[in-house]
């Protein structure tokens, strides 16, 4: 059940650090070809971590890592979401180590209502966890564990919570059950409103749901009309809803914001729609991606995706995943990612980053594995993969 780790760097196709050169490439083939060939500046190379199996306390689980739905960095701890709802194994939060890969805590207790963990945020040193079976959200301390407040019952309207963010005091959740958005203090936990009127757009049932907030702006994709709705974070005023043929919306799915840019993936045409967030106004689109995309995050820097959702072929396997950067300063792609544990068939999977750091964990689509890989935002190196 464990991942096998080959501690080196993981992709062939660029050993550079920044952007490869514009051209007039059309293809992420082209385009890798051209990182390629871009030669390297100095940089400090950081040493790949021997593979990592968590230690387990009796009787807490037999695995920490299993089927995750989800990933966040909070300082120096990476937190998991896993989720065995389905086959009746209910659901946990795993909290790692960033620096050693060790196993700090597994959090189980019932007082947490963790049935189904499927989204995760944090909001300095806060935790906050939408529980989707349990039409809840968790809040914890993201150091310690400790439970803050468990935020359920009629009046918040949780229903399968699949998607959260949190910034400027407010929590927002996408429901995956009711084509709607509920608002929390992130100071009280009390209910600010719940947005669900038609005029928004919000199709949050026909996806997984995801959304995003940075600079007093709440993004959501609506899978069902192919359009992303911005809100005002202050107000839950409408202030529009993007949508139109240039943009070229898809399938929206994943979606990521850092600084001005907010780019949203779609599933059904291998692309990322790069949108303008004071304006709405379309910057690009970004096609030919190496394989279906699937979740994204962004820095000022780099838009990393996971891209290994596919479709099982006639002989039962699935296509190899990889995990593929793009410039956010053109539509080229820097490198692709795509060698163990990214390979061996395991579509799906979570992502995050910080400064220096992409976190990236494999998925419970198909088969209940579980491991968490580190790369080097910088490079692209493999640092280490941790499995349960």
């Amino acid at each position: 059940m464990c991942a096998v780790l080959l501690t080196a760097f993981v992709s062939a196709c660029h050993s550079g650090t920044g952007p490869a050169a514009a051209g007039p490439a059309t293809s992420a083939a082209a385009a890798t070809a051209s990182a390629s060939a871009a030669t390297a500046s100095a940089t400090t190379v950081r040493a790949a971590r021997p593979h990592r199996r968590l230690a387990h306390r009796a009787g807490i689980r037999d695995r920490a890592l299993d089927a995750p739905d989800a990933i966040a960095v909070a300082g120096t701890r990476v937190w998991v979401a896993n989720s065995r709802y389905e086959d009746d194994g209910g659901g946990w939060v795993t909290q790692i180590d960033a620096t050693t890969g060790a196993l700090v805590r597994v959090i189980t207790a019932r007082r947490y209502e963790l049935t189904d963990p499927q989204a995760l945020a944090v909001d300095g040193n806060t935790l906050w966890i939408a529980d989707g079976h349990g039409d809840a959200v968790t809040e914890i301390d993201a150091t310690t564990g400790a439970l803050i407040r468990v935020i359920m019952g009629p009046a918040y309207r949780l229903s399968d919570p699949a998607a959260i963010a949190a910034g400027g005091g407010r929590v927002w959740v996408a429901n995956g059950g009711s084509n709607s958005l509920t608002e929390i203090s992130a100071a009280t936990g009390a209910l600010i409103r719940v947005i669900e009127a038609a005029r928004y757009q919000l199709s949050t049932t026909v996806y997984p749901p995801a959304i995003a907030v940075a600079a007093g702006r709440v993004w959501v994709p609506d899978g069902n009309s192919n359009a992303v709705t911005e809100i005002s974070a202050r107000t839950g005023a409408l202030i529009r809803v993007i949508t139109g043929p240039r943009y070229q919306l898809n399938g929206p799915d994943g979606i990521a914001v850092a600084g001005n840019r907010v780019w949203i993936v779609n599933v059904n045409t291998l692309s990322v729609t790069e949108i303008d967030g004071a304006t709405g106004a379309l910057i690009r689109v970004i096609p030919s991606l190496p394989n279906v995309p699937f979740a994204i995050t962004a820095d000022p820097d780099g838009i990393w995706l996971v891209t290994n959702l596919g479709e099982k072929a006639v002989d039962g396997t699935r296509p190899d995943g990889s995990v593929a950067e793009l410039s956010t300063a053109s539509r080229y792609l820097i490198r692709d990612v795509a060698a163990q544990p990214f390979r061996n068939d395991s579509p799906g999977g979570a992502i995050t980053s910080d400064a220096a750091d992409v976190w990236v964990t494999d998925t419970g689509f198909y088969s209940h594995r579980g491991w968490v890989a580190e790369l080097d935002a910088a490079t692209g190196a493999l640092l280490q993969v941790i499995t349960g």
